[in-house]
């Protein structure tokens, strides 16, 4: 039988070291610092929680459901119609210079074809072309890959669809912008893995087409451009969606549902979507700004099914770390006061953080707007959480509207000289502006830009080094600030 090791009582050990050190001379012992508090937060799904849950979709098409059936019962009281479905322009990038590297020729116009490598940079409101064409071009450039895959740095995706046009903004840069049919379009949407059962994916085809559709209606040949293709919109990879692997169900789905799109009171939808609702999807006003009749929250038991990586999740923080967030010396305590939507979610709820240095109350979107910006590798994936240990608060209905402006900051970061800083920011009194501050030693440089449909942006070239970039909403018609947080951008 091993003998086992007796562990000595912590106090005696205390107790041994403080008369080794009375014996050494010492009169006193430095109290031990108590041990830091840990806040761990239990929640389930990833996104904003309204309309389609894709892994939802996949747990409905897995069960039998077919992508009417799963569509119908996540955008409340709609239908399926057909649409003749437009051409779209998608803006790619902005940025001061792009390289193109066509797979075969590829016409330039006005200029000419080109085999090779060929970079455009902005110069004023001209375009300069370098490498396998040289010329100096008022604007805008044209590019048709004819068929075969060109590659645009950045983004650094493939393109074989459509035409690339290149406009020049007359501020130093560049807009990468492709012209192409909704149904090639749908092609490159990397939203859905196209393993996923054919129903899933053609509920997400038709909600995507739904959503870029309703997108072109609203710009009506305004601007340069419909649709971003990434954030604040969907996620365009081009050719890198069909040639990947199992591409060409995806791309059979599309063909499927062709021209169909979701309609209420025979209009189109916002047809807004995320990845994981975490059982149940949540009312639109209580992530944003409007209660939109088909934009009801819903149970959702299928987004719980099929390896959902976002079923559940939890995340820890140190007091320190909070406190330091939220400037508040060291978090001990951090209590959810509700109240919460239909699906349990914080968004519009009082949380409550008690630190040494004092208390701060602020909503659930700005806490989570916070946390994750201070922790990218540790984010709390949705407002539907709660802390370990609290009794939850009790979901109800959701609250009025607030009478300040709310939002998050969703983005910034640099590519390559570029600063890019995008986000949401809404108002119940119409589009609010929205601040951004840039800070970087003794510069500090201001931009204003007004939010539309909830949707921020703004880039600029930024010279070589680190800058604080904080994001303030105002108030209509007040002008008070609400900050949305602070993001690091390091321009090498």
């Amino acid at each position: 039988m091993t003998a086992r090791l007796r562990r000595r009582p912590t106090w005696q050990i205390v107790g041994v070291v403080v008369a080794l050190l009375a014996l050494c001379g010492w009169s006193s012992v430095a109290p031990v610092a108590s041990a830091d508090t840990a806040v761990t937060f239990r929640g389930s799904g990833w996104g904003h929680g309204v309309g389609m849950s894709q892994w939802g979709a996949r747990g409905m098409a897995a069960g039998g459901a077919n992508a009417g059936q799963i569509l119908t019962h996540y955008y409340s009281g709609t239908s399926l119609s057909t649409s003749p479905s437009p051409s779209i322009r998608v803006l790619l990038g902005t940025s001061t210079s792009f390289t193109m590297s066509p797979s075969s020729p590829a016409t330039f116009a006005p200029v000419g074809a080109a085999a090779g490598t060929v970079t455009a940079a902005a110069s004023g409101s001209s375009i300069v072309l370098s490498g396998a064409l040289s010329a100096v071009v008022p604007g805008p450039v044209s590019v048709a890959p004819s068929g075969a895959p060109l590659r645009l740095s950045p983004p650094g995706y493939r393109y074989n669809r459509g035409t690339l046009v290149l406009v020049p903004t007359g501020t130093g840069t560049i807009q990468a912008v492709l012209q192409i049919t909704m149904q090639e379009y749908l092609y490159g949407l990397g939203e859905m893995p196209s393993s996923w059962p054919a129903a899933a994916l053609q509920a997400q085809a038709i909600a995507a087409r739904t959503y870029a559709q309703k997108k072109v209606a609203t710009a009506a040949g305004r601007g340069t451009y419909d649709i971003v293709g990434g954030l604040p919109d969907q996620s365009y990879i081009a050719y890198e969606k069909e040639a990947g692997s199992m591409g060409a169900q995806w791309v059979a789905a599309v063909d499927a549902t062709d021209a169909q799109v979701v309609t209420y009171g025979g209009g189109l939808i916002d047809a807004v979507y995320s990845a994981s609702s975490g059982g149940s999807t949540e009312n639109s006003e209580v992530v944003w700004v409007s209660a939109v009749p088909y934009l009801r929250g819903v149970p959702d038991d299928a987004d719980l099914l099929g390896g959902n990586p976002n079923a559940s999740w939890t995340r820890t923080y140190t007091g320190s770390q909070l406190g330091a967030w939220f400037g508040l010396g060291q978090v001990t305590s951090v209590q959810i006061l509700g109240p919460l939507g239909v699906s349990g979610r914080v968004d519009r709820s009082t949380i409550r953080l008690v630190g040494s240095g004092g208390t701060r109350d602020v909503t659930g979107t700005q806490f989570r707007s916070t946390v994750n910006a201070n922790a990218p590798s540790a984010q709390l994936m949705s407002t539907k959480f709660v802390v370990d240990g609290q009794a939850p608060a009790t979901p109800g209905p959701p609250p009025p509207p607030n009478t300040l402006p709310w939002g998050e900051l969703s983005l910034a970061r640099a590519e390559g000289s570029k600063v890019v800083v995008l986000g949401h920011a809404y108002d119940p009194e119409g589009d609010p502006r929205v601040r951004i501050t840039s800070t970087m030693g003794r510069d500090v440089a201001v931009r204003e830009v007004v939010a539309s449909g909830g949707n921020f942006g703004a880039a600029w070239t930024g010279s070589k080094g680190t800058r604080s970039i904080c994001v303030t909403v105002l108030d209509n018609p007040t002008g008070q600030g609400v900050s949305l947080g602070c993001r690091s951008v390091t321009v090498k």
